[in-house]
């Protein structure tokens, strides 16, 4: 069986631990003219906003959201915030994106049909998962697909930011894809092709449509066994308590022998160091088993389970076949079913 890994793109920074307002103006860059209905959001977050006639706007946020924030409007170039201020109004300058306005999209030529490529692109980035097929694109028009021979490598891009309706979970997603590639190996068969590494990256909003005990009951099954809910317990150092297993050359292992964590100089950001590659067991179900391995000497973690960098993780079995339709905003909080 071929190897299945993703890399999870979060976007991090580091704010206060109590709840703040966050506010400014939007402007055009070239006239100062405000920018009415600009998406203002903290990324991978179900907290965003719109920009009014004034081009102003104000968040309030919890101690749990460390997202930067996001601006984005139609023809203009998004922008990305990590060093925003609570104590003083932003003024977002947004600059026109000349060539999206102008560009006439024209797919380049290759081997792979549209629709094969759209297939494999929506089963890469939604998953395979019941979650997975209740999901819907509903501007998929917007996407940009390639496949390149030479690299055996399906790449992908949206002009606009995709929209994605789980049905499942109850969840609308605006997903500003900024990068996307499947790498495949071939099979015996020239016309195989196998996945052996998928990843994605961007920003994302999550806006929730009414929930009931059957859609809680359902988003807690996805947080339950996650990365989130592993990365969260992983720095409390209640792995067994939550019933995570490590294990390291076929026995189970405590989490102190393998994993070490570091308090930084900020009380919200830690310092984690992966001695070796471990399987992850949740609940002792085979059907929920991982490999988790460090690139890196450390990696960073914060308390709301978001880590980093984006690469310094490698994740294969149950959490690299987690995608977007069944991953949870950051802020997400189990509730009682």
């Amino acid at each position: 069986m071929k190897a299945n890994v993703i890399f999870l793109f979060f976007l991090l920074c580091v704010v206060k631990s109590f709840p703040q307002e966050v506010s400014g103006i939007i402007v055009d860059s070239k006239t100062n003219t405000p920018i009415e209905g600009a998406s203002v959001y903290f990324d991978n977050t179900t907290v965003g906003t719109i920009s009014d006639m004034e081009g102003l706007f104000n968040i309030t946020k919890s101690a749990s959201i460390n997202s930067p924030l996001v601006v984005s409007f139609l023809g203009y170039k998004k922008q990305v915030i990590s060093n925003y201020s609570t104590e003083e109004k932003l003024t977002i300058l947004l600059i026109e994106d000349v060539n999206a306005l102008n560009e006439v999209f024209l797919e380049s030529k290759d081997s792979w049909s549209r629709a094969r490529k759209l297939k494999e692109f929506k089963t890469h980035f939604l998953g395979e998962t019941n979650n997975a097929l209740s999901c819907k694109i509903l501007n998929e028009e917007v996407i940009r697909l390639q496949f390149l021979e030479t690299e055996n490598k399906l790449v992908a891009s949206a002009t606009t930011p995709l929209v994605i309706l789980n049905e499942n979970l109850k969840y609308q997603i605006q997903y500003d894809l900024q990068d996307f590639e499947v790498t495949y190996q071939m099979g015996d068969n020239l016309q195989d092709f196998y996945p052996s590494s998928v990843f994605y990256a961007g920003t994302s909003f999550y806006m929730s449509g009414a929930v009931n005990k059957r859609i809680i009951k359902r988003r807690n099954k996805v947080y339950y066994g996650s990365v989130l809910h592993f990365m969260r317990v992983l720095l409390l150092g209640k792995l067994a308590d939550n019933k995570f297993k490590l294990i390291f050359e076929g026995k189970e292992v405590p989490q102190k022998n393998f994993i070490s964590i570091y308090a930084t100089d900020n009380p919200e950001l830690y310092q984690v160091r992966l001695f070796k590659p471990l399987l992850v067991v949740y609940d002792n179900d085979i059907h929920n088993q991982s490999r988790i391995t460090s690139k890196d000497t450390y990696f960073y973690l914060d308390l709301n389970g978001n880590h980093m960098p984006v690469d310094g993780l490698t994740f294969t079995g149950y959490f690299g076949k987690q995608r977007i339709a069944d991953t949870l905003p950051l802020d997400y909080q189990p509730e009682k079913d």
